[in-house]
């Protein structure tokens, strides 16, 4: 099978994982919107903010390292498995000792029963992180997604029992690790891989070369990417908190169907081509037309209806956060179209040059928080616009000088999708001026989305139909059956 089939078939089973898991996420998360005050969100989101950092603290970047390394022994996996389990346990210890500071550093006592029950999800997880990380070496991501739609079909079970039984804040923890055990449970049954009771300290210090500076990069890409909760959760309450963990919602949902697949499939992809930079360029100009005409139409969409969507889906309580809804979305956008650089970096060995760009990033993040917040949650988010537009400037000359890729070659394919993007919102804002006021709002956000969609869509045709041919045939390349090789005939 090659390549290109690989990695159209790990993008199929990639999309299949996130249509699913947003379907599931859009249900549990509208009932427990409905149910829940923005209290408990915030209180989620402080939690979640924290079990990010320690679980980056158990992995360490080993499973990054096994994807990448190209000669794998079974000592490898056996290493990292057993290193990886005895971190989650010492860090989950430790967050039971550490609950009462670290809740006294936010100011809030009830976190410290949250955050200690919170920490036992940390050993699950750790339990099955290899095996999932196999399949991903091996570009298999059908048993991973499935694992996904069973964890999340669980846990959104048990968090809407026990929301609708009034258990508050308790539900969202229960929805975390009943996810986390339905999850780790369908690893193991599904893969072949059994750690042994041997641990070998020289095939793990071989994994520690790439996995070090990939720990340092997660650590400082989770802080960009989490500074803002931080910073809202500290200086403006668990309400305000609340309210903005929502209004970014969608546009982590939408992150999920753009970004998600194409991170997945592009480090093993372009690792096999660490020693072809020419092949490589292409495959991430490919890449780059996909990306764009779905993310242009997905973000620019999406910030031109939020104002209608976020009540009609979470609740009138929620309406105040659209307008927030739609600055995330234009932020989101900017992420998704950056998605490349950081496989890009790795699979050619740049990562310490990637570790510099996120120090740059981390620090213009927490630039942007401390001095928007004093200003409102929207200058916050307009200060991480700006801060991710200028970091791309080094981003993509990191690029060139890495595989000769240009930075107007990285972003040519951007341009077709952007003008037509433009045109769908000025389509749509004319439609919101005509239809009359007194129309329902779903039905008034269905025309604008249909609308949009059509304009969309004709634009692509009208500046680069080349870019609509290339994603039906990457579609028919994943949804296509395995042809079947002439000997297997012969010898049928």
């Amino acid at each position: 099978m090659s390549l290109k089939v690989q990695v159209a078939r790990g993008l199929k089973w990639q999309a299949i994982s996130i249509v699913g898991k947003q379907l599931l996420s859009v249900v549990v998360f509208t009932t427990l919107a409905r149910v829940l005050q923005p209290s408990a969100f915030g209180l989620a989101a402080l939690i979640n903010v924290y079990l990010g950092v320690v679980n980056m603290l158990v992995d360490q970047g080993i499973g990054t390292a096994l994807i990448q390394r190209q000669y794998l022994k079974h000592e490898h996996k056996d290493a990292a498995f057993w290193f990886n389990m005895t971190c989650s346990v010492v860090l989950c210890v430790g967050t039971i000792a550490m609950a009462g500071p670290v809740s006294e550093l936010f100011k809030e006592p009830r976190l410290i029963p949250l955050l200690r029950w919170s920490s036992l999800g940390l050993v699950i997880g750790a339990s099955a992180s290899i095996h999932a990380t196999l399949f991903a070496r091996d570009l298999d991501f059908r048993r991973p997604v499935i694992r996904n739609l069973v964890a999340n079909l669980g846990g959104g079970i048990v968090g809407v029992v026990m929301a609708l039984a009034g258990c508050g804040v308790w539900s969202l923890v229960g929805q975390q690790l009943s996810s986390e055990i339905a999850g780790a449970v369908f690893l193991w049954k599904t893969s072949p891989y059994r750690p042994s009771m041997r641990f070998s300290f020289s095939h793990l210090r071989e994994l520690f070369g790439v996995s070090a500076s990939v720990f340092a990069t997660s650590i400082l890409w989770y802080f960009s990417c989490r500074l803002d909760q931080l910073v809202i959760g500290r200086f403006s309450g668990m309400l305000t908190l609340g309210l903005y963990s929502v209004a970014l919602k969608i546009p982590s949902m939408a992150s999920m169907v753009t970004q998600q697949p194409l991170a997945s499939v592009s480090l093993p992809s372009l690792s096999r081509l660490q020693d072809d930079h020419k092949k490589m360029r292409e495959a991430v100009r490919h890449g780059m037309e996909l990306n764009a005409v779905i993310s242009f139409a997905i973000f620019v969409g999406l910030a031109a209806v939020a104002s209608d969507l976020v009540p009609i889906l979470f609740g009138a309580k929620w309406a105040t956060a659209g307008p927030l809804c739609a600055l995330l979305a234009l932020f989101s956008l900017v992420d998704a179209l950056l998605v490349f650089c950081h496989p890009i970096l790795l699979a050619s060995g740049g990562i310490g040059k990637f570790v510099w760009l996120n120090v740059w990033h981390v620090v213009g993040v927490l630039a942007a928080c401390l001095v928007g917040i004093r200003f409102g949650i929207t200058f916050l988010v307009l200060g991480l616009i700006l801060n991710s537009l200028i970091t791309a400037i080094p981003a993509l000359l990191f690029l060139q000088q890495r595989i000769s890729l240009s930075p107007l070659g990285y972003c040519r394919p951007c341009l077709a999708p952007c003008l037509a993007s433009l045109f769908m919102v000025c389509v749509i804002y004319v439609v919101t001026i005509a239809l009359p006021s007194d129309i329902p709002l779903l039905i008034r956000l269905l025309c604008k989305i249909l609308i949009g969609a059509m304009t969309y869509t004709g634009c692509i045709l009208l500046l680069d139909r080349s870019i609509l041919r290339k994603l039906i045939d990457t579609f028919s390349h994943a949804f296509r059956r395995p042809s079947v090789p002439a000997e297997t005939v012969t010898a049928l």
